[in-house]
């Protein structure tokens, strides 16, 4: 296959990857085919024949977690009827054992932990949020609000272990609707954020909302319908009598034509805008059910209707708790307006200047609370809350997360076939205990099974060249290559870990420099055969939110242990690409066995020809605490290679290196100077005090190295900070990341 092709064909992948791009619709066809021929019973879904499993969340009037609760506390009946508790834990939401948890309470084996890999403490979590912001419905007003939260949150009050997503209805957002730790992305996704609510653009002064279209085609409000046909009669001046102040209801008429046609459009207008943000949050909970453990989607909006009479509107808002409770995602629901002094918009007609209709007025009350009826549901059916008149996003978001943060994990034997089916009702109640409040879904689902992968064992197609009008038809086996590299979330039937960093190179500009990694012992080999091998196909890419790639495809031959005992294998690759922000994906794919892995990360790139001062990535090495030392007593010469996984023995020393470009000259040369903190849970653990950088003969590119002890460190995640400040042009520059000790 030549290179020219290859690109091409990772150019279609990628498309997947681009178009994909708008995140919310990014779902299997075959899955969501499948989800949407399963039935949709109103209260318990069977999880499988034996158990059912109810996450509970107990909460006191502060809206604190009640820790300590017994089994025999919890009180669980169907239809009245009390059931017996088979299993029951408490869980911390995203730890490391909670996927384990899971699956046993499904009555299903846990996934094995993978060797060598310690567990962090209990308190050590990686939350999964995702923002929907509905800007189909949110006004400009409550916009600016709901982007200065999410911002004060990714500064603020994201830990670096957290996942985060920023996704809209529109899909305004593109390409960096997607999880990440990283601050530059969650800001540029923010960035994005703009007015797409829909109006109706009449530009006169008698308004007709949603709410009041509504009223008069749904609920026939013929005291609305009247005003509105009079105040648009004097306005456009219709009728023999409009100039003479003739208001009686005949001359009115003859406006109604025209009324009749808004009402229509908005009408229109409303359920296709509706219908589409439901669906767009639907495929955002059906993408979320390949993820493990509890995720919490927070909605924000100014709210919407929901009518039985607008065809469509209904179903589609059933479709989204069908799937967020068979996706096991809670959802907070958040009012963007702010705190709301009344019941409802009112139309006062003694406001409108171009007529006066005495003490003739109508008033609207209630707009509000329907539009925030949908929010409610919402957030009732999943297991959430809502969060209505309050002008204080950023604080429910937090009081969300402290709630969601722990929760208990039933598990019950079904006694009949109606239970099983979930045609019954559940509720759970905490015995001797009616100040508490218990919060769980109406409906528990299966959780969707991976795919299942088939080996490679017959012999790939030749090709011949090709050319772009003629195309020879893709192999299933590169397909499901292309695949795994676009898939949603990692694939991790053959774990897989990546690092990159950048560097500036003086002949080859920017270079993206990427590390992999997997264990030996997840691949197809024989330890007792001498002779064995195995090849694995490797493709990766690195794509930019302007559709730029570079790319790269190549095979990897892997012996087994008996020559090579280390217990993972490592390999390195280099893209040359420009300034951005871009998004590295690699996929893997084992021949023998047919299992295929995927990683991703995201990195951005300044122009370091134009800023002035700034720092490369930073590279993690680890040296063993038995590795010797030089005869000065000094590990500097020893060659250490890059941590892929960026995991670290306590008692080891982590090593990290970076490159200063574009320092200001000096009579005695640059006068940079580095600090680096190590942060945990955004607070710092521990502090090295500044060190200047060595010079050398290019001022344009100085090399800086040091070393970490991570004795005094427990274990968990922790935040490497390094900031480093050219002294004199008075400029700084950081760069971080993140590690773990073990």
């Amino acid at each position: 296959m030549n290179m020219a092709f290859c690109k091409r064909r990772l150019a279609q992948g990628l498309l997947v990857i681009v178009s994909l791009a708008s995140f919310v619709p990014m779902i299997h066809s075959q899955e969501a085919d499948r989800l949407k021929t399963q039935d949709r019973p109103t209260d318990v879904i069977r999880t499988n024949t034996e158990l059912v499993q109810t996450e509970v969340m107990v909460l006191d009037r502060q809206g604190h977690f009640v820790d300590g609760l017994r089994p025999e506390q919890f009180e669980l009946t169907l239809n009245g009827t009390k059931q017996s508790v088979s299993f029951f834990e408490k869980v911390a939401t995203g730890s490391q054992t909670e996927a384990a948890q899971l699956a046993v309470a499904r009555g299903a084996q846990p996934a094995k932990k993978e060797r060598n890999k310690l567990e962090l403490p209990s308190d050590d979590h990686g939350r999964v949020l995702f923002f929907f912001l509905d800007d189909l419905h949110t006004s400009p007003a409550s916009l600016a609000r709901a982007r200065k939260a999410l911002l004060h949150f990714v500064d603020d009050q994201m830990n670096p272990n957290d996942q985060i997503a920023i996704v809209s209805s529109s899909g305004q957002v593109g390409f960096l609707q997607q999880l990440t730790n990283e601050p530059a992305v969650l800001h540029a996704a923010i960035a994005r954020l703009n007015n797409k609510q829909v109006k109706e653009g009449y530009p006169g002064k008698t308004q007709i909302s949603e709410y009041m279209a509504s009223q008069i085609e749904d609920y026939k409000n013929r005291q609305l319908l009247a005003y509105l046909m009079e105040a648009t009669k004097v306005e456009q001046q219709m009728g023999p009598g409009s100039r003479h102040g003739d208001h009686r209801p005949a001359a009115s008429y003859s406006s109604l034509p025209f009324i009749e046609n808004r009402i229509n459009q908005i009408n229109a207008q409303a359920r296709i805008t509706t219908v589409g943000t439901l669906d767009a949050l639907k495929g955002l909970m059906l993408s979320s059910s390949a993820l493990t453990g509890r995720t919490v989607v927070f909605f924000l909006s100014d709210g919407f209707l929901v009518s039985e009479r607008k065809s469509g509107v209904l179903e589609a808002l059933q479709a989204v708790t069908d799937a967020a409770k068979r996706s096991g995602v809670v959802v907070y629901t958040m009012d963007a307006r702010g705190t709301s002094f009344n019941t409802g918009s009112a139309v006062d007609v003694s406001s409108n200047d171009f007529a006066d209709f005495s003490n003739r007025k109508v008033g609207l009350a209630g707009e509000i609370a329907a539009t925030q009826e949908p929010l409610k549901r919402i957030a009732h059916e999943t297991g959430g809350r809502a969060i209505l008149s309050s002008n204080a996003i950023g604080d429910g978001i937090l009081q969300a997360i402290r709630e969601t943060s722990e929760y208990y994990l039933l598990a019950w034997r079904p006694d009949s076939e109606a239970q099983r089916q979930g045609k019954q009702r559940l509720q759970v109640t905490i015995k001797d205990r009616p100040e508490l409040r218990v919060r769980l879904r109406n409906n528990v689902y299966q959780p969707m099974s991976p795919p299942v992968v088939k080996a490679d064992n017959h012999e790939r197609p030749k090709r011949t060249n090709t050319t772009a009008e003629n195309i020879a038809p893709i192999s299933p086996v590169e397909l499901e290559l292309i695949h795994t590299l676009g898939s949603l979330y990692p694939e991790k039937a053959l774990p897989l870990a990546l690092s990159v960093g950048f560097v500036s190179a003086s002949n080859a500009g920017l270079v993206l420099k990427l590390s992999m990694q997997f264990d030996r012992q997840a691949l197809d080999l024989d330890p007792e055969s001498k002779d064995q091998k195995t090849e694995v196909d490797v493709v990766g890419v690195a794509v930019d939110d302007r559709g730029q790639i570079a790319s790269f495809k190549q095979v990897l031959t892997v012996p087994d242990g008996s020559s090579q005992p280390e217990k993972t294998v490592v390999w390195n690759q280099q893209l040359n690409v420009k300034p951005g922000l871009y998004q590295v994906r690699v996929a893997v794919r084992e021949r023998s066995s047919g299992r295929t892995g995927s990683a991703m990360q995201w990195i951005e790139l300044p122009d370091t020809v134009t800023t002035p001062f700034v720092l490369s990535s930073l590279f993690l090495g680890e040296r063993k605490e038995d590795l010797p030392l030089t005869a000065s007593g000094s590990a500097a010469q020893q060659p250490i290679t890059v941590d892929v996984d960026h995991r670290f023995a306590r008692g080891s020393a982590l090593r990290f290196q970076t490159y200063v470009y574009n320092a200001a000259p000096g009579q005695q040369g640059a006068d940079v100077s580095i600090e680096t903190q190590v942060l945990r849970n955004r607070q710092p653990v521990m502090r090295i005090a500044p060190v200047k950088v060595p010079l050398t003969n290019d001022v344009a590119r100085l090399p800086y190295w040091s070393e970490i002890a991570m004795k005094d460190l427990p274990p968990g995640r922790y935040v490497l900070l390094v900031t480093a400040t050219d002294q004199i042009a008075n400029r700084s520059a950081s760069q971080r990341i993140n590690f773990i000790v073990e």
